[in-house]
């Protein structure tokens, strides 16, 4: 099972979100990365805390005990110093370091969640990403970047406005479950984010190319390749993806400037060679 890669992983109709966020780590980062250990890992979280919450307890009982094993007795917590770290976003060191972003400490609650039993999931809000677990006739809410701490839907309406600025209507459907496949292109955008912002063309390049994993046929990653390989001076494959994103998006808002800079890469090109 760990010599799948992630491509293989996420092609799955169920994939498995852990197992996948170690691969993503050991192909973008971790070349030797023991996947087996890191499960162990988790495994052993688990263990332990069974021994602090007991089986008999109701499923909210025991979600409030995981939050606070985990963020306050094990101190996972947010690396508020440097939250662009892409360690941030990587599960072995999230495990290793005990800091993590908000989606990545979220996989560690639903990792053991997961192993005890309860009935986690992720929870994207815009800005902000979050746990919940399912209990009779209700859903409790947790914060993993900021403690652990239990969270109302007026509390979770506060997170999106002071992350993003945002002051409408809180919309229910922010709520909702979120997919394997969703977390991990969550995951990702990030990841591609600090890349892109840092200059770090060649990994931006390896996140986009697992987006596309994810996504085969959303046309924008090819737009993102095209404009990553000019950057990079790659004018002729900068060119063929601005193509190729053109030829499935014909009615682009962005056709124009696309144009202008497949011309443009390929008299580059052409100067090059």
């Amino acid at each position: 099972m760990y010599n799948l890669t992630f491509a293989e992983i996420v092609k799955r109709p169920s994939p498995d979100l852990i197992l996948a966020a170690l691969l993503l780590a050991k192909e973008l980062a971790y070349p030797q990365l023991s996947v087996g250990h890191y499960l162990r890992r988790l495994d052993d979280l688990a263990d332990r805390a069974t021994k602090r919450i007991r089986l008999n307890d109701s499923t909210a009982v025991r979600a409030e005990l995981l939050s606070d094993f985990l963020f306050k007795q094990e101190q996972f917590r947010g690396n508020t110093a440097v939250y662009d770290d892409p360690r941030n976003s990587y599960l072995n060191e999230v495990l290793d370091r005990r800091r993590g972003i908000p989606i990545s400490l979220s996989l560690i609650y639903l990792a053991v969640a997961d192993r005890l039993h309860l009935p986690a999931f992720g929870i994207g809000l815009p800005g902000h990403f979050i746990v919940g677990v399912s209990v009779p006739g209700d859903t409790l809410f947790f914060d993993p970047f900021h403690g652990g701490g239990r969270l109302s839907a007026a509390d979770c309406a506060r997170l999106v406005e002071l992350t993003i600025g945002y002051s409408g209507a809180f919309q229910q459907e922010w709520l909702a479950a979120v997919s394997p496949r969703d977390i991990l292109m969550r995951m990702l955008n990030n990841l591609r984010i600090i890349f892109m912002q840092r200059h770090q063309w060649p990994e931006a390049i390896a996140v986009v190319e697992r987006m596309r994993q994810i996504q085969p046929d959303n046309p924008y990653h090819l737009r993102e390749l095209g404009v990553i390989y000019y950057q990079t001076g790659e004018m002729h494959r900068a060119a063929n993806y601005l193509q190729a994103y053109l030829q499935k998006e014909p009615d682009a808002a962005d056709l124009e400037t696309i144009r202008e800079g497949i011309a443009d890469a390929l008299e580059r090109w052409v100067r090059q060679n």
